[in-house]
Parts: structure tokens; C-alpha cells; sequence
């Protein structure tokens, strides 16, 4: 065995028992890791800090089928990623009267490259990390032309950077995480990310953190999450809590907890511990991940942020008047999503104003105001908005009613990218739903055998069904080729090879099994070793 020996500094030493304690954490798939001082996360940074633990060790913990997703996650388990943060401010940013206060501050207040300074040297550990402030201010303060130059930035900083965090105010965070999840054109992670307390009550963010400030550990992990690539085409998600969620179902459930984002019926997507990161489930658009599928029609980079028509919501209740509806027809208005009662009912005022305002071009769409469930009422100018909350098919309802005059389009959209889900239907063609459907079960050995007083070599090839169908065995071996036919289900079949000469290196006899399962051919690949062996 060979021995090296190294002469290390303290920091070194420091650095080296930190990695080593990393790897067995890794090793025994540890939920929960210790966090290290500064001066320890310093001297990992100097050595190079091992990459998060990836949902127990895994890459690709949910086994997605695409090479792009593949390697995005790979490359970036074995370098140090470039993350952009684009701040808009929010609570995060906010700087309150007091440490003790949680509701009185002024949100946008603190810079984001200040802020990431305050998460330094542990930060730099973990991705090369820059900030562009695009704003600093609450995130009810935005328009849509804003919404518009929001996304041509992202799309900038994806050009060059391996992931993008968006930081914003939780009140209309959904809103900014699905508008960028309908409109982003990059498969890379974008995530966003804000907080329900404000940062600090300082002068600066380096100092006077509120006390229980959730806004530092949303934004290292946000960060964190981004870095890893775990969600590469997932398109946006959203960041808070620990918990990652997906945009297209995400909402804000509670003014003021810091468990505020819930994903009603479908759960989170996954959550980050420390520096284990772990998904559960991923949103159906990875399905198209290695395909032009996956991108929306929706290229703001084609569109003028002044040509967005207006699209406005009414919310429906008992005996809801239908003045409104008439009101913003006649303003312009292009697009009126209806949040209804049960699954999307409106009241008959209302009811006959759309049917007037649909006349006059007006597209509406209609949702549900219970905040879980789906509507399925359409035609006749009504797209029924499935399970997207209201504030979310006004998004899709504006982009659609930007790309295009067709109705029909519209209702293909709402029916497609508006609702996500795994189409499976082409694999249920072709994967049976019973036991065996997929793989040949057999097993198989190869012996070779002396003979002839020692003067002959022989390579025995035994192939036994352990499948509940007749199987087709083809047999190659170094010294010939056999096929066994319609071996009954339970039995075994033998093949003997004659052997050129007394010695045969250790190898092995490949076998490719066969069977039918209704009318389609079921294909296993195996191998059987044999020793090295010699005779007399």
C-alpha cells in the first residue's frame, strides 16, 4: 500500500477534516448537516467546498429521462455554477423600525450586493454568486410593462449565467414566478425567492437583523437550490421556507406566516435541509426537456411591452351585479377572468353582461374562487380555466390574447401549457400494465467441462424459463452460436459448444431472450460468466 504524507497549515487541516466529514454525510445519505463556523466555511472556500447533498448522493433523484437534464446536474456536482440574483426588493429588502418588529418596516429598502455580502465567504462556497438590481420596491408596485422588462433581463443573464434567483415581495410572488415560467425562454433554473420579515433595522443589512428574520436563509438557500440544477426544466419555481414549490401552483395562503406558500392539492415539489436538497415529484413540463416542446409560444422579445391589452378579474358571489363586466368592456378591457362560485358559477347578472361583452370581442375565462378545484365551463367565448387560480389565468389570459387573435388557439393553450400534466398515453401503447410486460425472465450459466480422459474441452450454455410464457434464449458464445425455441415456462434447455484446443480464458456467453406479449416483442439482455479452465 502506498503512503503519502502531507505537512498542512492549521486552515488546511481545518479545511481537509470539513471535507472529509462532508463526504461521509454524503456517504451515509444524512438528512441534516452541522453548519461550520466562518472561519471553517472561509478555509472551505480556499480548498473548495464539496457540492450540496443531492437528495441522498443522487444527481437525478426522480431518474428524469433527458440527457440535458443529465448534465446540467452532473456539471454542476462537479463545479462551482455562476448564479445571478436579480433583486426587485420586497420584503427582503425591507428595513423595519425595530429588531423586534415584524410588521412596520419599509420594504425596498437594501441593496442586494450588500445583502450578499452579509451571506459571504459561506456564499461563495456555494456558486459564483452576482447581483443586478432591477428594482427595490414592493411587489404589488409593478406594472406589467415592468413584468415584460423583467423577463428580457432574466433572459440576458441566463445568456451567460447557469442559473438566475429572483428576489421579490411574497404579496404577488406567484404572479411574478408564473409570469416568468410562462415567458422565460432558457431551460436553466430560474428561482424566486423573498421573505415574510424584513431583513434588519440597521443602517446596512450587514447589521441589526430582525429578530427571526426568515430573509438571509431564503436567499442562501434560493441560491443554493439555483446552484445545484436540481431544477433544470422545471421552469420557475419558487424558493421560501426551505420548500420548493412550482409556479403554476403555488399560492400564498396567510398574510403574515412564514409557511404562507402552500401547493394545494399537489404538494411541494421538494425542500433543501441544510445542505441536503431533496425533490418528491417534478412538474410535468421535464417531461419535454430534451425537446422544442417544452418552450411557450410566448417570446416577449417579439412584442412591444405597450401592446399587452389590459385583462382584469371579477370575482362572482351572491347576487354579484353585472355593471362591472359592462364597465370594463367598454374601457377597453380585452380579457375578463371570472373567479366564480363552486366550479365557476356566476350570477345571471353577470352571466348575461359577458354574454353582451363577448359580442364585443371580449375573451373571458373562467376559474373558481374556492382556491382548490378545477373549472371546466367553456365555449361560446369562455375558456374554462381548469385548476389555475385566478391571478394566474389573467397571466396566461393576457400573453394569450398578446400572440394571438384565434380563440381556438387560446383555448389549446389554456388546455396545454395552462394545464400541465404527464401525458402517458403513448407509453401505455406500447408498456403493458401486467408483471413481466417490460423484461424476459430467465436465468442462465455457463460451465465448461473436461472430457475424454482430460483430452477434450467442452463450454455447457443452461438456460432456465423463470418467466410464465414460453421465451425465445439466443445463445453466442467463443465458440458458436445456438438458439432455443419456445423453452416451456419452467424449464430448462442446454446447448454444448465443442472448445478448439484444451485451454479457454475466463469469459462470458451473452444471451438475448425473447417472448411476446400481446403481439409485441419483449427483449433482456444477459450474461453468463465461466472461469479460466484447463485441460490435461
Amino acid at each position: 500500500m502506498r503512503t503519502l504524507t502531507l505537512t498542512l497549515t492549521g486552515r488546511a487541516v481545518a479545511a481537509v477534516v470539513a471535507l472529509v466529514l462532508a463526504l461521509a454525510a454524503l456517504a451515509a445519505a444524512v438528512a441534516y448537516t452541522v453548519a461550520d463556523s466562518r472561519s471553517t466555511a472561509a478555509a472551505a472556500r480556499a480548498e473548495g467546498e464539496a457540492p450540496p447533498v443531492l437528495a441522498a448522493g443522487a444527481t437525478n433523484p426522480l431518474g428524469i429521462t433527458s440527457a440535458r437534464y443529465a448534465t446540467a446536474t452532473a456539471t454542476a456536482a462537479t463545479g462551482k455554477p455562476k448564479v445571478v440574483v436579480v433583486a426587485t426588493g420586497g420584503t427582503m429588502a425591507g428595513k423595519a423600525t425595530g429588531r423586534d418588529t415584524f410588521t412596520s418596516y419599509r420594504a425596498g429598502t437594501y441593496l442586494m450586493e450588500d445583502m450578499l455580502d452579509t451571506l459571504r465567504p459561506e456564499l461563495d462556497a456555494v456558486a459564483d454568486v452576482t447581483a443586478v438590481q432591477f428594482g427595490n420596491a414592493g411587489s404589488s408596485g409593478y406594472s406589467m410593462e415592468q413584468f415584460h422588462a423583467l423577463t428580457l433581463e432574466v433572459e440576458k443573464q441566463l445568456e451567460t449565467a447557469d442559473a438566475v434567483v429572483v428576489t421579490t415581495g411574497t404579496d404577488t410572488q406567484e404572479e411574478f414566478a408564473y409570469w416568468l415560467d410562462l415567458t422565460v425562454r432558457s431551460r436553466k433554473p430560474v428561482v424566486t425567492s423573498g421573505s415574510m420579515r424584513p431583513w434588519g433595522a440597521g443602517a446596512g443589512p450587514d447589521s441589526d437583523l430582525v429578530f427571526g428574520t426568515d430573509a438571509p436563509a431564503n436567499l442562501y438557500n434560493a441560491i443554493k437550490v439555483a446552484a445545484s440544477q436540481q431544477t433544470y426544466c422545471f421552469g420557475t419555481v419558487l424558493m421560501l421556507n426551505d420548500e420548493i414549490q412550482a409556479a403554476r401552483e403555488v399560492t400564498k395562503t396567510n398574510s403574515y406566516r412564514t409557511d404562507t406558500f402552500q401547493t394545494r392539492e399537489y404538494g411541494v415539489l421538494g425542500w433543501i435541509d441544510g445542505s441536503n436538497i431533496t425533490l418528491g415529484r417534478a412538474p410535468a413540463r421535464v417531461m419535454a426537456c430534451d425537446s422544442e416542446e417544452w418552450f411557450t409560444p410566448f417570446d416577449l422579445s417579439q412584442v412591444d411591452p405597450k401592446a399587452l391589452p389590459r385583462v382584469e378579474i371579477l370575482v362572482s358571489y351572491q347576487q354579484a351585479g353585472g355593471e362591472a363586466v359592462t364597465a370594463f368592456a367598454n374601457a377597453g378591457v380585452q380579457g375578463i377572468v371570472t373567479a366564480g362560485t363552486g366550479a365557476g358559477g356566476i350570477s345571471s347578472a353577470m352571466s348575461q353582461a359577458r354574454t353582451a361583452a363577448v359580442r364585443e370581442g371580449v375573451w373571458f375565462v373562467s376559474t373558481t374562487r374556492t382556491g382548490s378545484g378545477s373549472s371546466y365551463g367553456g365555449g361560446n367565448g369562455v375558456i374554462a380555466g381548469g385548476d389555475l387560480t385566478a391571478v394566474k389565468a389573467r397571466l396566461l389570459l393576457l400573453l394569450s390574447r398578446t400572440f394571438t387573435d384565434d380563440f381556438a388557439t387560446a383555448q389549446g393553450w389554456f388546455a396545454t401549457y395552462g394545464s400541465r400534466s404527464f401525458d402517458q398515453s403513448a407509453t401505455a401503447g406500447t408498456i403493458g400494465a401486467e408483471p413481466g410486460s417490460t423484461s424476459v425472465s430467465f436465468t442462465a450459466t455457463a460451465t465448461p467441462v473436461c472430457k475424454a480422459a482430460g483430452n477434450k474441452l467442452w463450454l455447457t450454455a443452461s438456460v432456465t424459463n423463470t418467466d410464465t410464457v414460453p421465451i425465445d434464449v439466443h445463445v453466442t458464445s467463443s465458440s458458436g452460436e445456438h438458439t432455443f425455441t419456445a423453452v416451456p415456462a419452467g424449464e430448462t434447455a442446454e446447448k454444448t459448444f465443442s472448445v478448439k484446443g484444451k485451454t479457454l480464458p475466463a469469459g462470458e456467453v451473452a444471451l438475448v431472450a425473447t417472448k411476446d406479449v400481446d403481439g409485441r416483442t419483449v427483449e433482456t439482455e444477459a450474461a453468463a460468466a465461466y472461469p479460466e479452465t484447463a485441460c490435461r
